[in-house]
């Protein structure tokens, strides 16, 4: 069955937003860094497909490339906030040893690249900044100007409790075949709650998608000092599909999912055109869950020998899609639906295209879309399949009563490849 109209595909696919529209949309926004700042990676002892959390005082990278090339001067800035990500009350010192408002020190230049780039990276802890509470942050990067360039949330986690996570299908008839519930329990022990519903709050994200992030709302019982939260509709998730993916490690040539390449002023990584998806069946394929990794075959340090290329994205045209607006989105820009990443209708090709300049390796990709009003239907393309792998993280902060802030003690994940039918 092909979809034809917009508005038969909303009815027919995402009527379970009704119900929990208050609970989908508590995701967080993310701010888009201008066009010069470019491949922006922020992990954990290597590049890995995760949200960035660490333990107290293990380290976190940030890497980003200026294209502008010009020896501009940043300065990063860290910020704590509450479990629902209000700033929080805590002064400076309270969190953090040291200081920041420091300049990025870290700086190396492109080798032997069409594209002039400069590369900075930034780790914490360093010498002079030292985060000394768990929980909530944002890492602010400012230019000599004092204009916020670029954002990044984190967390860190201090454990003294347990949450053990499993993902089921849904148990609602109408979205048993597009949805998938993250279940868990929450062991208090140890820990002086008196108060659970007002001193424990929960939040869960579906891969690496901070617009996913969402409280898991008060437990289903609490037995034994232990929590559980079974088939809440808080905790069900739009399951989606598979990204598509490409590869560009060699940028000459390209790899899995490049057409052809052209040369320009940089090489043209021309993609091979996609299909809408909903309404097809569902076929597995490998990836990382949107996320991606720079590398390349033609230089031995992928930070500063990887080239940039122009990358173009097609997507046959359908019907139902001249009704909305529609965008190429992964973890390379934080799945934002900006004007530069948004597709338009090449009549030549009948396709929907953009082109994006992105540096080498392996990307993560879907198309999402929103509506003339800019509703979100982030699954509008790629459809919603039950068995999908998904990645699901719990987060479980706790304040003390009579405490200030709010702590992260525990972190919990599942994959849902193991699913429970």
């Amino acid at each position: 069955m092909r979809i034809k109209n917009w508005n038969h595909f909303i009815k027919q696919n995402l009527i379970f937003l009704f119900g929990f529209q208050l609970v989908i949309g508590q995701g967080l926004t993310v701010l888009s860094p201008p066009a010069h700042i470019k491949s922006v990676l922020f992990y954990a002892h290597e590049q890995t497909a995760s949200l960035p959390i660490v333990q107290l005082n293990e380290q976190i990278t940030l890497t980003f490339d200026d294209l502008n090339a010009d020896d501009s001067t940043y300065y990063y800035t860290i910020e704590r906030y509450d479990a629902d990500w209000n700033k929080s009350a805590l002064f400076k010192a309270e969190y953090m040893e040291g200081y920041d408002d420091l300049r990025i020190q870290n700086i190396s230049y492109a080798v032997g690249t069409l594209q002039s780039y400069i590369h900075y990276s930034l780790t914490l802890p360093n010498a002079q900044t030292r985060i000394k509470k768990s929980g909530n942050y944002m890492l602010n990067i400012w230019d000599a100007n004092r204009t916020l360039v670029l954002q990044r949330r984190f967390v860190v986690v201090q454990n003294t409790a347990a949450v053990g996570v499993r993902v089921q299908r849904s148990q609602r008839l109408e979205d048993i075949q597009t949805h998938q519930s993250a279940q868990f329990s929450v062991s208090l022990e140890g820990l002086n709650v008196r108060l659970p519903e007002k001193q424990i709050k929960i939040f869960l994200v579906q891969n690496q998608r901070w617009q996913s992030w969402r409280s898991a709302g008060t437990a289903t019982y609490n037995l034994n000092n232990k929590l559980e939260f079974n088939y809440k509709p808080e905790t069900l998730f739009a399951a989606g599909n598979e990204y598509f993916f490409f590869d560009t490690q060699d940028i000459r040539s390209g790899g899995g999912n490049v057409a052809y390449v052209r040369r320009d002023d940089l090489f043209v990584s021309v993609l091979t055109p996609q299909w809408v998806r909903s309404g097809r069946p569902y076929t597995y394929a490998p990836d990382i869950n949107g996320d991606f990794r720079i590398n390349t075959f033609q230089g031995a340090n992928p930070h500063t020998e990887s080239d940039y290329s122009k990358v173009v994205f097609s997507l046959f045209a359908e019907d139902f899609l001249f009704d909305g607006q529609h965008y190429v989105v992964g973890d390379f820009n934080q799945h934002n639906k900006a004007e530069e990443n948004k597709l338009t209708y090449n009549p030549d090709t009948g396709r929907f295209e953009v082109e994006l300049v992105l540096k080498q390796g392996i990307y993560n990709y879907k198309f999402a879309s929103q509506d003339n009003e800019g509703t979100p239907y982030d699954n509008l393309i790629s459809g919603n399949y039950w068995p999908t792998e998904n990645n699901y993280w719990v987060l479980v902060f706790y304040r003390p009563l009579g405490a200030r802030c709010d702590e992260l003690i525990a972190v919990g994940n599942a994959n849902s490849k193991d699913i429970g039918l």
